[in-house]
């Protein structure tokens, strides 16, 4: 009996050109996806029907802190009692036989 060798098929290679990869793929090479992300390459999650995209989103600066005083300007005096009479007006108090 002769033993023909079996030609080995191989799996098709990954195109890493495509722009959408399937999810089973994307959790197989999620750090090269996201590389790929990062250089501003869109990479797009296919799930289904629904797609999905992967994309680099830059760190947001923090928001500074105001010195004091820096609304001291933006509100008159009637416009501050005003806005005091208005929110002792809206808070709802206990009734008087349960406090």
């Amino acid at each position: 009996m002769k033993v023909v060798p079996r030609s080995h098929t191989q799996k098709p290679k990954f195109n890493w050109r495509s722009q959408s990869f399937t999810l089973s793929k994307a959790k197989s090479y999620l750090g090269r996806l996201t590389e790929k992300a990062m250089k501003g390459e869109p990479v797009y999650i296919i799930r289904g029907q629904h797609r999905f995209i992967l994309q680099h989103v830059p760190e947001i600066e923090p928001i500074p802190m105001r010195p004091p005083g820096y609304f001291a300007s933006c509100y008159t005096k009637e416009d501050i009692e005003f806005d005091n009479r208005l929110s002792k007006a809206s808070v709802i108090r206990a009734p008087k036989d349960l406090e």
